[in-house]
């Protein structure tokens, strides 16, 4: 057999550029926590600026109406597995116990998530990808990454799909809650990446409280005028405070970083895990905040920056959930899922085009006192939103739309409608005026309850509604 001519220079170099445009991108993944989706100032936030994200938006497509689960655990889950929590299970926060003496008993949820669920970085993985996880965990066994990577020999997260894990959580800097330590973990981990593509799933601490920045950002804002907070949990009535805005600032510099770093040849995706916290900020016109099943609660910022592949400065108004990820991040991947999602690919959308599906659906079978939250499970299909409390409601008395500590409890299943297009803030239940759409809309929910598994409450024999304890005062 004849050996083959050597390549001259001009071939060698076309050779190098096709296996160089044929690489599969980069995946940089940010997951900012308790980030409310009108916190950067290209969705509206007046009291901080946040250049870098407006940048990411301007050279990419920032979404309009993306939703994740009302808190931390489920959203995670639902980013790791592409599932709904009403099938997997996963439906509250981890370590999060219920309160005593409740009307109803919430059926048992999965407090880990396994690594035969949670197999989105295993998956990358198999398409070629070397992968990395950086700060909050939280889905199974501890909060932060950092906690748990030396578990099992130190192959913990090899479990999970993860080449790298973070040694860094919040609690070794928590000046300004590990936002730059874990920044620089990420930076390190696409120089060892080397010539492979590279998934890095980057979850931040912050904004989530305690809250803390660093203090020549905080003396930036209280000499703008803004108050120092006399919580680090924040307190409602001094809401927006320099602290907050602060930590705004911070992480938005640090995503700065970051985007100097990756190349044309990265998808570049910032979003949130829940709707932002009502004593920080305001989710105003959206009703209420973290936890609550209104707007407020799970509308998130959602940016995807793809070089070459989405407009720039594009915007996209169809809901997406945190379930379109997994498929999404697949499909930049060039590879198919081997289980059955719950989650669309989102790349018609980067292309302008639509995606088809009837309906975005929530679990949520527990108790969140802090948040005003009772069992309850919801749906929106196109401009119509139904929630369902499964047999107590804990009315707001007398706060504001966008705080609702808990208030009397009141006792029986309840049904509320509104129409999202008309009524944004969620102020008008129309369940009364609009029983035809009532009706359709609980038959699809009831139908995707059987379909998942997603079970019920049921009724406590032992609840005795005189220890319920009263209302708490608005902080």
């Amino acid at each position: 057999m004849m050996n083959a001519p050597p390549l001259t220079r001009r071939q060698f170099g076309l050779l190098v550029f096709a296996q160089v445009t044929r690489r599969k991108p980069n995946i940089l993944f940010i997951l900012a926590d308790d980030f409310g989706w009108n916190a950067p100032s290209c969705y509206g936030n007046k009291d901080v600026a946040t250049p870098n994200l407006d940048r990411l938006a301007a050279e990419g497509m920032r979404f309009t109406t993306a939703y994740a689960e009302p808190q931390c655990s489920p959203t995670r889950a639902a980013l790791l597995s592409g599932q709904y929590g009403g099938r997997t299970g996963v439906y509250k926060v981890i370590h999060e116990k219920e309160p005593p003496n409740t009307y109803l008993n919430i059926p048992e949820p999965n407090l880990a998530m396994q690594p035969s669920m949670a197999t989105l970085a295993t998956e990358l993985r198999q398409a070629g990808y070397t992968t990395g996880i950086a700060g909050k965990w939280h889905i199974a066994d501890q909060y932060a990454a950092a906690d748990v990577r030396e578990l099992d020999g130190g192959r913990y997260f090899e479990r999970y799909g993860f080449d790298f894990a973070s040694a860094v959580g919040e609690k070794h800097h928590p000046t300004d809650k590990a936002v730059t330590a874990l920044t620089d973990e990420i930076l390190g981990f696409i120089d060892r990446a080397g010539s492979k593509p590279w998934f890095a799933y980057l979850a931040h601490f912050t904004t989530h409280t305690r809250l803390a920045a660093p203090a020549a950002l905080v003396d930036k804002h209280a000499a703008r005028g803004y108050k120092r907070t006399s919580s680090p949990v924040a307190r409602f009535k001094e809401r927006p405070t320099a602290e907050y805005l602060a930590m705004l600032e911070h992480l938005d510099n640090e995503i700065g970083r970051l985007l100097k770093k990756v190349g044309d040849n990265t998808v570049v995706i910032f979003t949130a895990d829940n709707g932002g916290l009502s004593r920080m900020a305001s989710m105003a016109p959206l009703r209420e905040g973290k936890g609550a099943p209104y707007e407020g609660g799970t509308r998130v910022p959602l940016i995807v920056r793809w070089p070459g592949k989405i407009k720039p400065g594009s915007t996209c108004a169809t809901p997406v959930h945190t379930i379109d990820h997994y498929p999404t991040l697949l499909a930049i991947a060039g590879k198919k899922s081997s289980k059955q999602l719950d989650g669309l690919s989102m790349m018609p959308l980067f292309e302008s085009r639509q995606i088809r599906r009837d309906a975005l659906f929530w679990y949520t079978p527990s108790y969140t006192l802090m948040y005003g939250r009772t069992p309850c499970s919801w749906m929106r299909s196109g401009d119509w939103k139904l929630i369902h409390w499964y047999g107590d409601y804990l009315v707001p008395d007398g706060y504001t739309p966008d705080y609702t500590p808990y208030g009397k409890l009141e006792i029986g299943p309840r049904w509320e409608l509104y129409n999202l297009k008309d009524d944004p803030g969620e102020q008008r239940d129309l369940s009364k005026e609009r029983p035809d759409k009532l009706a359709q809309l609980k038959k699809q929910l009831e139908a995707w309850w059987n379909e998942t598994g997603a079970k019920p409450p049921t009724k406590n024999p032992d609840f005795d509604h005189s220890k319920w304890p009263e209302p708490r005062a608005a902080r």
